[in-house]
Formats: C-alpha cells, structure tokens, sequence
C-alpha cells in the first residue's frame, strides 16, 4: 500500500497505466475514514487536465517515481464522473468499488 508520506513527495506526480502509459497528473488523495491511509487518488484527464476521476490506490505501487495503477488508460477515463469537491457518498464510493472491481471498504474522506 502506498503511503501517505510516499504521495506527499510525489506531489503532482503522474499516474501511468497498467502498460506504463500516461493517464494523467495526480490530483487529490482520498483518505480511509478508519485508517487514515490513503484510498483513492484523482487524476487530472482531458484537455489541460479538465476532467478529475477517481482511481482506487489498494493495487497501485510507485515506479520510477510515478503511479502505476493496475488499469488501462481507457478504462480509467471512462470512469464514473463524480464530482472531486467533497466526501464521496456511499452510493458513489460503492459505484466505483463495483466499476474497478475493487473490494467493499470503509468510505475515503477528502
């Protein structure tokens, strides 16, 4: 699992697919409301970043000071919109758990 401390000198780092291609730059973390440990990662998408989507942070590992996520560009940019401004709700954290295929878990807090 990837750290707090390990995003935070990754700060705008680039979020790269399961392939090594280029998703687009971090955004914001996403915190478990129980541990406190990092759960979800937004990234910036679309023409000069325009579009943020969510992408679970349970199998991403850093590599070469990058994000890999174990997902296709594709995949991840069709993800669910949903707004990146505040907590995510059950139903949307619950969406997303299903669209990533990503097992049930306390719900992340911004």
């Amino acid at each position: 699992m990837i750290s707090q401390e390990q995003l935070n000198a990754l700060y705008d780092a680039e979020v790269v697919d399961q392939g090594g291609e280029r998703v687009g730059a971090m955004g914001q973390v996403y915190l478990d409301n129980k541990t406190g440990e990092p759960a979800w990662v937004t990234v910036r998408t679309g023409w000069i970043g325009s579009r943020k989507v969510f992408v679970p942070l349970s199998t991403a590992e850093i590599v070469d000071e990058q994000i890999r996520v174990p997902y296709s560009t594709a995949m991840i940019k069709a993800a669910p919109d949903i707004p990146c401004d505040r907590h995510l709700s059950e139903d949307e954290e619950q969406d997303l758990f299903e669209y990533y295929s990503v097992d049930d878990g306390p719900a992340p807090s911004a």
